[in-house]
C-alpha cells in the first residue's frame, strides 16, 4: 500500500517537474475612436497564447504600450479567463493616451521612429497560488501605411 502511495504522489509531481513554456502576446490592433485637446481614446487588441498542456485562468494583465520608445500609454485588464491549453484567448482593453504622450509618440512619430513595443505582466490564479509572467512583444511599422494599421486609420 505504501508503494502505490509513493508511485500516486511521485506520478502527480512529475506534472510540475516538466518544463512549462511561457505564455506569449501578440498585438492585434490599435484603434483610435477619438482625438481632442485632452488626448487620444480607442482600443487595444492583443491575443494570449498558452503553449502548455494544461489550461491555466487569466486574472489580469498589466501592460504598456511604447512607440519610438516612448512611452504611450498603460493599463489594467482585470479577467477572469481561461486560456485553453495549447490554445489562444484575445483580450481588448480601451486605452487613453494623455495629450502629452500623444504629443511626445506625434514628435518620435516625426523624426523617423517605426518601433514598437508591448511589455505586459500576465497575472495568473493557479491551483499552488499566483503567478505572474512577463512578456514583451515588439516590431516595425512600415513608414506610413505602418502607422495607420497601427492607429486603425484606413
Amino acid at each position: 500500500m505504501r508503494w502505490l502511495l509513493v508511485l500516486v504522489v511521485l506520478g502527480g509531481c512529475s506534472i510540475f517537474m516538466r518544463s512549462i513554456e511561457r505564455p506569449t502576446a501578440d498585438v492585434r490592433g490599435v484603434s483610435v475612436s477619438s482625438a481632442g485637446y485632452t488626448g487620444v481614446t480607442g482600443q487595444l487588441r492583443f491575443d494570449v497564447s498558452n503553449p502548455n498542456p494544461i489550461g491555466v485562468p487569466l486574472q489580469g494583465i498589466d501592460w504598456e504600450l511604447s512607440i519610438g520608445g516612448t512611452r504611450a500609454v498603460t493599463g489594467t485588464v482585470e479577467l477572469s479567463q481561461t486560456i485553453p491549453a495549447k490554445g489562444v484567448a484575445p483580450v481588448v482593453t480601451s486605452l487613453t493616451i494623455a495629450a502629452r504622450d500623444a504629443i511626445e509618440v506625434g514628435t518620435a512619430l516625426a523624426r523617423g521612429s517605426r518601433d514598437y513595443q508591448l511589455k505586459a505582466k500576465l497575472r495568473f490564479s493557479t491551483a499552488i497560488g499566483p503567478l505572474a509572467v512577463e512578456v514583451a512583444h515588439h516590431g516595425q511599422l512600415d513608414g506610413a501605411a505602418g502607422i495607420e494599421r497601427l492607429l486603425g486609420a484606413r
